[in-house]
């Protein structure tokens, strides 16, 4: 059985992800992640919860969040990107990944990939590619790689 020298490419946003099986000529869609919550307002995310709180004597208060709901969201979406990769480079999935993100969410990836993800990585495209068909997309990357 001979090994596959697999090169991943992952574009995604703050709601989606694609894996593509990548080729100089071709991709291939390996896996689609969809976290369109992603995209609610910070009211939709927290209108279940107690928005005041009473304060000594008459006074009333609100509640100011920590931090921000929809921040924390794309943080977990970026946590479970970086589940998969890591799973994936423990089985031998991938050889190398072409990481294809806007510069915020490329840098929370970046954050929660271990030490052997992160050598798998050959290039960084910071551009939202992720609306892109897959034929604009491949042009679009190849363009970018040539540089």
């Amino acid at each position: 059985m001979t090994e596959k020298h697999a090169t991943w490419l992952l574009v995604f946003d703050s709601t989606c992800c694609r894996i593509y099986d990548y080729t100089k000529h071709k991709i291939d869609l390996i896996k689609e992640i969809q976290h369109p919550e992603n995209k609610l307002r910070d009211i939709e995310i927290t209108s279940d919860k107690p928005g005041r709180y009473q304060a000594m004597g008459q006074a009333h208060g609100t509640y100011t969040q920590p931090t921000d709901p929809k921040e924390i969201k794309i943080e977990n979406f970026s946590k479970e990107i970086a589940k998969i990769l890591e799973y994936n480079n423990t089985v031998h999935g991938y050889e190398k990944l072409i990481l294809v993100a806007p510069p915020h969410i490329n840098g929370l990836l970046l954050k929660h990939l271990d030490k052997q993800v992160k050598k798998r990585v050959t290039h960084h495209i910071e551009k939202d590619f992720i609306h892109l068909s897959e034929d604009k997309l491949l042009d679009h990357l190849n363009e970018a790689l040539e540089k």
